[in-house]
């Protein structure tokens, strides 16, 4: 088959291609226009001591201090997991039990964690900034009930960042373009090949 050939297909079905490539293109505005409301905030956890605990040994430039923040931040993402503590941090904010939302915390550091908070709205936040350290902090006090060590743990958060999570136009529109054509092409090739040449 020479290329002219190949073109003539194109050409002949060309109402075919763009119904195909308008199909997904108009898809990607419906999606644009009726994808739900959904808002994000992130919220940066540090991980700091309460207090100072005295040793004569020697510290390895405070490596165990390292170790053993990073190993009780691993807790504070795990903490943040469980359904007990989300439930008290929506209590906690003022945020209604039955506005849907999720807490997602992932360890970035020996001492930092980000924790990432998704509501359908901006009013499902409530005070999440100061009710996520309280918790976690309230958390560490019980865990610490029996101990007399003032060598323990405190969480501290910074400003949180809020942002619309929704998927903005500029993917969805020129991935509908980019699928569009795609699936048009092959549309065209499909039909020839099933159909053959138009007479």
């Amino acid at each position: 088959m020479e290329f002219r050939d190949f073109c003539r297909i194109f050409v002949d079905r060309r109402k075919l291609f763009f119904e195909v490539f308008a199909g997904f293109v108009f898809a990607s505005l419906l999606i644009l226009r009726f994808q739900p409301a959904r808002f994000e905030t992130d919220l940066t956890v540090n991980v700091s001591r309460s207090g100072t605990q005295t040793t004569a040994d020697y510290t390895y430039d405070q490596f165990y201090r390292l170790q053993a923040d990073e190993r009780f931040a691993d807790t504070v993402v795990r903490w943040l997991a469980t359904p007990s503590v989300r439930s008290d941090v929506q209590e906690t904010a003022g945020v209604s039990a039955d506005v849907p939302g999720s807490i997602d915390a992932k360890r970035l550091s020996s001492q930092m964690i980000a924790v990432t908070y998704v509501s359908p709205s901006v009013d499902g936040f409530g005070t999440m900034e100061s009710a996520i350290p309280d918790v976690l902090n309230r958390e560490i006090v019980r865990l610490n009930a029996l101990s007399k060590d003032p060598d323990w743990f405190v969480v501290m958060a910074d400003v949180p960042v809020v942002r619309d999570a929704r998927v903005p136009a500029t993917l969805l529109l020129p991935l509908g373009i980019a699928l569009g054509a795609f699936f048009g092409f092959f549309s065209v090739l499909l039909a020839w090949y099933f159909r053959g040449p138009r007479k």
